[in-house]
């Protein structure tokens, strides 16, 4: 029931945020009424409108239909909820694709020619079988969002570090032990999201991300946190939850714009002095740790306005 409780607060205080992060994602070209929707490749083949996007969710498909390329004008591309194990690198002469979609499959090679996407925006991979990425990943120069739940990653290359343009990076659910130093790269990065892997630290220099507003690392077996941490000033979410912390960088109440701190499920018994900075804290997750008495009602009168779960 605790664990129940942890999860719908989570949701009903990132609510908030929703608006926000809104209207940092692109305006899908699938949402568009007035561009024609093709669900097979003969279909879109035998029409004479020029053919931007190509839905072939959910079709059981084995292999992807040849001729795609042809299709040189298509921005959407879908082929999700499908049994492909490999993607053919016509795709990815579709030099115009801005939405790559193919969650739900099990594909286990991300082909090196995904590089040569430079438009693309969107790129969903959830819920496939990839154990590494491409280095080729670091030249998709317009990226904006990257899905990469539910796969088995036990590394990232190096390159990530080059998507300049990415703002959610999705990577719950992995095999990953370590994020690699060059993250500090991705500097318009908004949303990180490394729940449920088997992180045992952060690099320091995550702090750089100074855009970062949510750090999701639920699930994992951290020890401690970037001494420097409260250096991501604009950070408003950061999930901690089921790890093994036993104590707070010192400063971390200088993060003046937290609206949601999840500590739950560690072995905290303190936290750091001055909380009464946390102005705009909404609500703080502290159950399964061991507060004493004495701690507890000094974290409530430090925050008198602030939802408190021990």
């Amino acid at each position: 029931m605790k664990k129940l409780i942890l999860i719908s607060t989570f949701f009903i205080s990132t609510v908030a945020l929703t608006a926000q992060k809104e209207q940092d994602e692109p305006i899908y070209l699938r949402d568009r009424p007035e561009v024609t929707i093709f669900f097979s490749v003969d279909e879109a083949a035998a029409s004479n409108e020029v053919v931007e996007i190509l839905n072939l969710r959910n079709k059981e498909l084995t292999v992807v239909s040849p001729g795609i390329n042809q299709f040189q004008e298509l921005k959407y591309l879908s082929l999700m909820k499908n049994q492909l194990v490999d993607l053919p690198n016509e795709i990815f002469e579709c030099s115009q694709l801005e939405e790559l979609n193919f969650r739900q499959n099990k594909i286990k090679e991300l082909p090196m020619a995904v590089g040569n996407l430079k438009k693309l925006e969107v790129l969903d991979a959830s819920r496939n079988q990839f154990k590494t990425l491409p280095e080729t990943i670091g030249d998709m120069e317009s990226i904006k969002i990257i899905h990469l739940v539910q796969n088995e990653l036990t590394v990232l290359p190096k390159e990530i570090g080059q998507l300049k343009t990415l703002k959610t990076l999705e990577l719950e659910s992995n095999q990953l032990k370590e994020l690699p130093e060059e993250i500090k790269g991705i500097k318009e990065l908004i949303l990180l999201n490394a729940a449920k892997n088997q992180l045992i630290k952060l690099p320091e220099n995550i702090v750089k991300l100074r855009s970062l507003k949510e750090l999701n690392c639920n699930y994992n077996q951290l020890t401690e946190l970037p001494a420097k941490l409260h250096k991501l000033r604009k950070a408003e979410v950061l999930s901690f939850n089921e790890n093994q912390l036993k104590s707070l960088p010192p400063k971390i109440a200088k993060m003046k714009n937290l609206q949601l701190l999840n500590l739950a499920n560690n072995d905290l018994k303190q936290l750091p002095e001055n909380l009464s900075k946390w102005k705009e804290l909404k609500t703080l997750l502290l159950n399964g740790n061991n507060f004493s008495k004495e701690e507890q009602k000094r974290i409530k009168a430090a925050l008198p306005h602030t939802d408190i779960r021990f």
